[in-house]
C-alpha cells in the first residue's frame, strides 16, 4: 500500500486522525540513555535464540497512567541480568491500542512518548532481539467501530464475548480489516529496526465464519456456505491469504526478519501449505488454560520435524495469560524449560507488562534462575535434534489449533512413562525413520495412506493397530483394508452399555500382566482372528449388557466365559488390539493397558534405543549433536492441586539411576552435563551401561563417540 493509498484509507476509516493534536512525541522522562548508535552484538540470522521471554502489553484505553514508570535502562537491564536474549514486544494489542506514535492506528490516549521504539532501542544496546507484536483477529477498537468486520457464527451472533460479557470479539480478515492490520505491520516495518514480526491470533472456529464478507465469497467460488467442508476450506484460502498478504508487507522490508504466525499450527490438515510463511514455529503451551503439560508434549514431538526451528512458550504466570500477582512456581518453570531443551526447542517464558511500564522485578529473578541454568546448558543442545525410533500417527487432523486428540494424549503418556523414544506424525511423514509405527485407534486407511503403510511393512516396518485402525475409509463398511492385520472384522462390540469389554491374555503371552480377566472401559470391536495369524488375547463376554432392564452391581455387568473374537493378535510383523486401548488409558491411565502395549512393543522392538529403571514419572529422551548422542533425565512429578490444574512443586531427586543406550561402538566417554563429570561405563550387549549418582531436577547424560 503506498503513502497515497494508506493516507486515503486510514482517512476513509477515521481512525488515526487525532494524532495530529497530539505534542511532539518525547522519550520517557526517567530515561537517561545516551543518543549513540547502537552495537548489535547478535545475528539476526542463525539459530533461534534459547532464552525469550513474550512480553504481553493488552491494555485497555480506559488506563491513565499508561508508561509512567518506565525506564528503558532499567528495562533492559533487567531482561539482561536474568539472561535474555530476545523478547517480543507490543505494536498493537487486543485492545486495538498501538504503543508507537502511529498514522494507521490510534496511539494509547494514555500513553506520552514511544514505547515501541524506547524498548527497542535499549534492548538492542544490550544484543537483546526484538521481534514486534501485533494482534490480528483480536481488536477491540476496530470490533466496536466496525461492527460488520466481526466473525459471525450460524446463528447470527459474534464470535468472542457477547454484548454483555468483557472479552474479545473476533474479527475476520476477509473485510477491510485485512488492509488496516497490513497498514499497521508496513508502517513498523518502515520506521523500526524490528529483529521479526509476531502476528497473533489467526484462527477461525471450526464452523468457519458467517460474515457478509465470507458468505458472498464462498457463492462467488461455488462453495456451499451449508456444507461444513466447504467454509473449513474457504476459512483456510482466507487465513493463507492473510499471511501472503502479512508476509507480503513485512518480508521486502524487513529480509531477515523472524515471521511468525500464532493459531496455525496443528496436526495436518494443510498445515504444510502454511510453511512457506514461517520463518521458525513456536510452541504456546501454558500449563494452565486450555492446554495442560499434555499439549506441549505431543505438540513438540511433532513439530520439530517440520524442518523448521521452534521454540516452546510457557508463561510465568501461576494460572493463564493476565494472571497478575501471580508467579510460577520456580520448580514448574525449571521443569517447563528444561523439558523444551530435552524436544530439542528452545525456551521462551510469557509475562504481561504492568500498565506503567515496569517489569515485576520478582519475576525476572526467577526467570534468571531458570535461564542461568539454560545458558549453562546451551553447548550440548545447539543444533540437537531429536533421535527416535517409534512413530504416532496422529488423529488430530480435524482439530484445531491448541487442541489434541485423545487417543493422541494415550499414546503420548504411554510412550512416556515407558521411556521409549517417539515422534508425533501426520501422513505425509516419512514412516521409514521409524522402526514401529503405532496407528491409534481410528486411523482408517485411504488410497494414498494405504499404499505408504503397505510400503512400509514390505521394507521391513513393524506395525500396531487398535479398534478401528486399519478399517477401509467409507462410512459404514466393516472391512479391514489391510489385509496384512491378519483379522476379520465382524461388528462393533455388541456390549455397549457395559462400557467396555473383558479380555484375557493367552497363555505364555501376558508376560508383566496379571493372570486375570481385565477390563478395557472402552467397548471395541469384534473381530476373527485369520490362520497363520496369533491371539495373543482373547475377549470375555459379560452376563449380558447393562441397560435400564437389566443390570447388576454398580458399574459393568461381571464376565461370563470366553468367546471365538480376539482382543490382541499378531502376524508376522504386524500387531492388532481390538478396543481402543490409547483412548481408554487417557482417561483411566489403567495399568495393565500400559504393561499390555509395553509388552507387545517388546515382541516387536526387543532392543529399545534406551533402557533405563527410572519410574514413570521420569522422563527420559535423547537428542544428538554431531559425535555425541545426549540423554535428558527429567524428574519433576506434578500433582493435580486444583480441579483443572497440575502443579508442579517440589523437586523430587533420584538416586543410582541405571541408563543404557544402544551403541555399536564403544563411546570414548560418558559425562555428567554441564558439570562434566565423568562416569564410568561398560560396553557390552551393544549398549553402553552407566549409573548416574542423582537426578535434581534435569540431568543431561553425554555419550561420546
Amino acid at each position: 500500500m503506498n503513502e497515497l493509498n494508506r493516507r486515503n484509507f486510514v482517512k476513509s476509516l477515521g481512525i488515526g486522525a487525532g494524532l495530529a493534536s497530539l505534542p511532539p512525541v518525547a522519550k520517557a522522562e526517567t530515561d537517561n540513555s545516551p543518543d549513540v548508535p547502537i552495537p548489535r552484538t547478535f545475528s539476526p540470522e542463525g539459530e533461534l535464540p534459547y532464552r525469550e521471554v513474550h512480553l504481553d502489553f493488552h491494555t485497555s484505553p480506559l488506563i491513565e497512567d499508561v508508561g509512567k514508570d518506565f525506564n528503558a535502562g532499567d528495562f533492559a537491564a533487567t531482561l539482561k541480568a536474568a539472561h535474555i536474549n530476545s523478547i517480543n514486544i507490543f505494536a498493537k494489542g487486543h485492545h486495538g491500542m498501538s504503543y508507537y506514535p502511529t498514522k494507521v492506528g490510534m496511539m494509547h490516549p494514555h500513553l506520552k512518548f514511544d514505547l515501541l521504539g524506547e524498548m527497542m532501542e535499549a534492548c538492542h544496546r544490550e544484543g537483546i532481539r526484538t521481534p514486534v507484536y501485533i494482534s490480528v483477529m483480536w481488536d477491540m477498537k476496530m470490533a466496536m467501530e466496525h461492527s460488520d468486520w466481526r466473525v459471525l457464527d450460524k446463528s447470527g451472533a459474534d464470535v468472542g464475548a457477547q454484548p454483555l460479557e468483557a472479552g474479545w470479539i473476533r474479527l475476520c480478515p476477509n473485510t477491510p480489516y485485512l488492509d488496516y492490520v497490513a497498514a499497521q505491520a508496513e508502517e513498523v516495518a518502515k520506521n523500526y529496526d524490528a529483529d521479526g514480526f509476531w502476528f497473533d491470533i489467526l484462527f477461525y472456529p471450526d464452523d468457519g465464519c458467517y460474515d457478509p464478507y465470507c458468505m458472498r465469497e464462498r457463492e462467488k467460488l461455488g462453495l456451499d456456505s451449508t456444507s461444513l467442508p466447504d467454509r473449513q476450506k474457504h476459512a483456510q484460502m482466507v487465513l493463507n491469504r492473510t499471511m501472503q498478504r502479512l508476509h507480503g508487507v513485512v518480508r521486502p522490508l524487513k529480509p531477515k526478519a523472524l515471521i511468525y504466525f500464532n493459531g496455525r499450527l496443528r496436526i495436518g490438515r494443510g498445515f504444510r501449505d502454511d510453511l512457506k510463511y514461517f520463518t521458525h514455529l513456536e510452541i504456546e503451551s501454558l500449563p494452565g488454560g486450555r492446554w495442560g503439560y499434555d499439549y506441549f508434549a505431543i505438540m513438540s514431538r511433532y513439530t520439530r520435524n517440520l524442518g523448521l526451528d521452534y521454540v516452546g512458550m510457557t508463561a510465568r504466570f501461576h494460572r493463564t495469560w493476565g494472571d497478575f500477582g501471580s508467579l510460577r512456581n520456580q520448580a514448574a518453570l525449571d521443569y517447563e524449560c528444561f523439558g523444551m531443551l530435552a524436544q530439542a526447542g528452545k525456551c521462551c517464558i510469557g509475562d504481561q507488562l504492568h500498565p506503567r511500564g515496569e517489569l515485576v522485578k520478582p519475576v525476572y529473578e526467577r526467570i534468571g534462575k531458570t535461564y542461568a541454568s539454560v545458558e549453562e546448558k546451551e553447548p550440548w543442545c545447539r543444533g540437537a535434534r531429536a533421535v527416535t525410533e517409534i512413530g504416532v500417527l496422529s488423529t488430530a487432523t480435524a482439530l484445531s489449533s491448541g487442541e489434541v486428540a485423545i487417543s493422541d494424549k494415550g499414546a503420548m503418556k504411554m510412550l512416556w512413562q515407558l521411556h521409549q523414544q517417539f515422534d508425533v506424525m501426520d501422513a505425509d511423514f516419512d514412516f521409514s525413520r521409524y522402526k514401529v509405527v503405532i496407528l491409534p485407534d481410528s486411523i482408517r486407511l485411504d488410497g494414498p495412506l494405504l499404499a505408504k503403510v503397505r510400503n512400509y511393512l514390505t521394507d521391513g516396518g513393524k506395525l500396531i493397530l487398535s479398534h478401528e485402525s486399519g478399517l477401509a475409509p467409507a462410512p459404514g463398511e466393516v472391512r479391514f483394508a489391510l489385509d496384512e492385520i491378519g483379522v476379520t472384522y465382524v461388528r462393533p462390540s455388541e456390549y455397549r452399555g457395559n462400557r467396555g469389554d473383558y479380555f484375557e491374555m493367552a497363555e505364555g503371552f501376558g508376560d508383566g500382566i496379571e493372570p486375570m480377566v481385565q477390563f478395557s472401559y472402552r467397548t471395541g470391536s469384534d473381530v476373527m482372528a485369520q490362520e497363520q495369524t496369533t491371539v495373543l488375547a482373547r475377549l470375555w463376554k459379560p452376563y449380558f449388557d447393562r441397560n435400564y432392564l437389566h443390570f447388576s452391581s454398580h458399574f459393568q455387568t461381571a464376565y461370563d466365559r470366553s468367546i471365538p473374537y480376539a482382543a490382541v493378535t499378531q502376524r508376522g510383523d504386524v500387531i492388532y488390539i481390538s478396543f481402543p486401548v490409547f483412548e481408554s488409558y487417557a482417561l483411566n491411565s489403567y495399568l495393565s493397558h500400559k504393561q499390555l502395549v509395553s509388552m507387545l512393543l517388546g515382541r516387536l522392538l526387543p532392543n529399545p534405543l534406551l533402557k533405563t529403571d527410572a519410574p514413570s514419572t521420569a522422563q527420559a529422551t535423547v537428542t544428538e549433536q554431531e559425535g555425541r548422542k545426549i540423554v535428558h533425565l527429567l524428574h519433576y512429578p506434578a500433582e493435580r492441586r486444583a480441579p483443572d490444574l497440575d502443579i508442579v512443586e517440589d523437586v523430587i531427586p533420584l538416586h543410582q539411576v541405571k541408563l543404557a543406550l544402544r551403541a555399536d561402538h564403544r563411546p570414548q566417554r560418558v559425562y555428567l552435563a554441564p558439570q562434566r563429570t565423568t562416569l564410568d561405563f561398560d560396553h557390552a550387549d551393544g549398549y553402553a551401561q552407566t549409573v548416574v549418582p542423582m537426578v535434581v531436577g534435569h540431568q543431561m547424560v553425554v555419550f561420546e563417540r
